[in-house]
């Protein structure tokens, strides 16, 4: 599930991107762009938020879109959403895991966010500590979850505890806030980060 290839947990991946794209988009409303932001996105999948930005005003779109995503059958979806997009977006794909990310400097990153991401990020702390590198003083990170729906006695699953992602988030240097964001397809749990 971390980085499907295929086969039934590839499929069941693609079935939860295709219902993360409600919750994808809402986020993506809620970041509130602008084109002075450089904004990462954990776990990019097939490009739900590119879609969307794509249908936003110049004035909201970012100077830097950066996609993460670390499962080779992902980035080739992405690939095929990014070709039937304007040519406008300033897109990057980088395919190694986030737990470092060269192709960042300190303190650039305006707004970083991942849904359904933050689970498989083992050991948090260390994910943290790099997000923390790369973010801005008041950037803001948002970890979009659905705890509900997510496998609880699995090893891929790892952090299912929305407490425990607060505090390790607040331990790194974040102010969080937590707030439950009703959209048509249901609701999900926001975890929100300011880095002081």
């Amino acid at each position: 599930m971390r980085a499907p290839t295929g086969g039934v947990s590839g499929w069941l991946a693609m079935q939860i991107m295709e219902t993360n794209a409600s919750s994808t988009r809402e986020v993506i409303r809620r970041l509130e762009l602008n084109q002075n932001d450089t904004l990462v996105e954990l776990g990019t999948g097939h490009g739900e938020s590119l879609r969307k930005i794509a249908e936003m005003d110049s004035a909201s779109i970012p100077k830097r879109i950066v996609c993460v995503e670390i499962s080779n059958k992902f980035r080739s979806e992405l690939q095929k959403t990014i070709a039937a997009l304007p040519p406008k977006l300033p897109i990057e794909i980088h395919g190694e895991d986030c737990i470092k990310m060269p192709y960042l400097d300190d303190g650039t990153v305006t707004k970083l966010f991942g849904v359904n991401v933050v689970y498989f990020l083992n050991p948090l702390p260390e994910y943290l500590k790099e997000i923390n590198r790369v973010m801005k003083q008041n950037g803001t990170v948002v970890f979009g979850c659905k705890f509900s729906v997510i496998p609880q006695n699995t090893d891929e699953f790892v952090n299912l505890d929305p407490s425990y992602i607060a505090n390790a988030m607040k331990d790194e240097g974040f102010d969080v806030a937590t707030e439950k964001v009703k959209i048509h397809a249901g609701n999900y749990l926001e975890i929100k980060g300011k880095k002081r």
